[in-house]
């Protein structure tokens, strides 16, 4: 699963990979310990940045309380399950990122794992998006989005059976038009994981300690 990441890449650089056209686009501050249900910055068709809430609300569900079970799409089902379907065929986006965080059992204890791409650089989740509400309604409209999750790959089954599918930059632009892409496992040789502080377990903490190296015993 994934269930917490960072992005701390300023946005020009974000904009020079990710090929955006940033417009009047707001300066964004460097987020170590992001959650769900929060709002994320995510790429839609063509090239279009957008703030989404992290946690998928179909348009047909009653209200966004199922967003706490929708924050990731696992990709086997992801194509089938009512909750997806529709987004999967019509509307995929780019989640940006530049390190996951998973959880590490020592005894009674949680030791957080930081997962970065290529030695730290900013990488995209494949993601879908979904509009729930609308302005004729009682309810406010609401843009949300889920990462999807596939089989973790040898470095990451260390810790976890399951990992978000970081797509390859050449498959962006077909990811995005919704045409068929490899979801598949991120190569290991490509990735690294260390140890990082437990500062970010609390879900309210934010700042550099989140990404500190653990202190030594």
């Amino acid at each position: 699963m994934c269930g917490r990441y960072t992005l701390r890449t300023p946005l020009n650089v974000l904009a020079k990979q990710f090929r955006l056209d940033l417009g009047e686009a707001e300066a964004i501050k460097p987020r170590y310990n992001i959650p769900p249900t929060t709002e994320v910055l995510a790429v839609r068709h063509p090239r279009e940045l957008a703030k989404l809430r992290w946690g998928l609300s179909p348009i047909w569900a009653k209200d966004t309380k199922i967003a706490y079970s929708t924050i990731n799409a696992r990709v086997d089902t992801v194509a089938t399950k009512p909750a997806f379907r529709a987004a999967y065929k019509k509307r995929r986006c780019l989640i940006l990122a530049d390190g996951y965080f998973e959880w590490l059992k020592v005894e009674k204890a949680k030791q957080p794992i930081l997962y970065e791409v290529d030695g730290g650089k900013p990488f995209a989740f494949a993601g879908l998006w979904e509009w729930w509400g609308g302005p004729e309604g009682e309810n406010k409209p609401v843009e949300s989005c889920t990462i999807i999750t596939t089989d973790a790959n040898e470095l990451a089954k260390k810790v976890h059976d399951r990992m978000p599918v970081i797509l390859d930059a050449d498959d962006y632009d077909d990811w995005l038009a919704c045409m068929d892409v490899p979801l598949v496992p991120f190569p290991s040789d490509r990735m690294t994981a260390r140890h990082v502080n437990s500062y970010v377990i609390n879900v309210k903490n934010q700042g550099p300690q989140c990404v500190e190296p653990a202190p030594k015993d």
